[in-house]
């Protein structure tokens, strides 16, 4: 058994994709380089440590299934880094949840793979695909991967925050139904993200994406959708993409595109006023990890 683990999630800047593919709410979210680092560590003594829920939860089922007494859980702390806000649509609370399985894992000296992962996240709250290394087709509800399709390319991502937050659990409740009116639409879509993934087409992901968005559109709107659209083609940039169940929107391009001139642009336009906050970042590898123990 360890004394100490580090773990590190990334989150994501929303989904690629998310409706109704295959007859089941499916995703593709992509991770970027801002994440949740969380510093896990074992007492010998009981300690007054007031965890966040669903890190706490996560403590919980994880202990389950490492068949571990649940008062060991009143010895473990956990202290929490982290550069993702909350409520917006970028894998905040996947990342807490993936950080914590992995690191119980490890503190009692159990490897837990993506999938376990995936599956313990699961029965705590809809999941994001950032909890596997590669763009993934992802079952956010059952746990599911339906189908690993690319590794996560280097591309550079401007992030517009969005203002407020959105409950994800309220959110499904929300859209359920009104997803199915769409799933014609979104099999079509999905078909050509999926080969334009396969092919490292990523204009022809990017146009996807953009449909996809402009669906969402209809249940969670974003200010200045269609601006922020234009001013993306118009610089170069591969494709825009929202956060389905949050408020941000990516807009992602090569690493040789100008950010600036599209900055500059959504300044210009009034658009970043509308938006909580703006940063430039890199899409990146996903999945939990630990980056220290002793």
């Amino acid at each position: 058994m360890r004394k100490r683990v580090i773990t590190y999630c990334p989150g994501s800047c929303g989904e690629l994709i998310q409706g109704l593919i295959k007859g089941k709410e499916l995703l593709i979210s992509y991770p970027i380089e801002l994440g949740t680092t969380l510093y896990i560590e074992f007492s010998k003594t009981e300690i007054k440590s007031k965890l966040m829920p669903k890190i706490e939860e996560a403590v919980r089922r994880t202990l389950d299934l490492l068949g571990i007494p649940e008062r060991y859980k009143e010895r473990i702390f956990i202290r929490r880094e982290s550069s993702l806000a909350f409520g917006k649509g970028m894998s905040s609370s996947t990342a807490d949840i993936a950080s914590t399985i992995l690191g119980i894992g490890a503190l009692f000296d159990a490897e837990l793979d993506n999938n376990t992962v995936a599956s313990i996240a699961v029965s705590i709250e809809p999941t994001d695909s950032i909890v596997f290394e590669d763009l993934t087709l992802f079952d956010s509800l059952k746990g599911e991967v339906i189908l690993p399709l690319a590794p996560v390319p280097p591309l550079k991502v401007i992030v517009l925050e969005g203002k407020g937050s959105i409950d994800t659990l309220e959110y499904h409740r929300r859209v359920n139904n009104i997803l199915y009116s769409y799933a014609e639409e979104w099999e079509d879509i999905y078909f050509k993200m999926e080969n334009a993934l396969k092919n490292g087409d990523w204009f022809g992901v990017g146009e996807s994406a953009i449909r996809s968005a402009i669906i969402q559109q209809k249940f969670l709107p974003k200010p200045y959708l269609e601006d922020i659209i234009e001013c993306a083609l118009d610089s170069g940039a591969y494709g825009i993409n929202v956060a389905h169940s949050g408020t941000a929107v990516g807009i992602f391009m090569s690493k040789e595109t100008d950010e600036s001139i599209i900055i500059k642009r959504l300044e210009r336009l009034k658009i970043i006023e509308s938006y909580g906050r703006l940063f430039v970042t890199s899409m990146t590898k996903g999945g939990p990890r630990i980056i220290g123990d002793c």
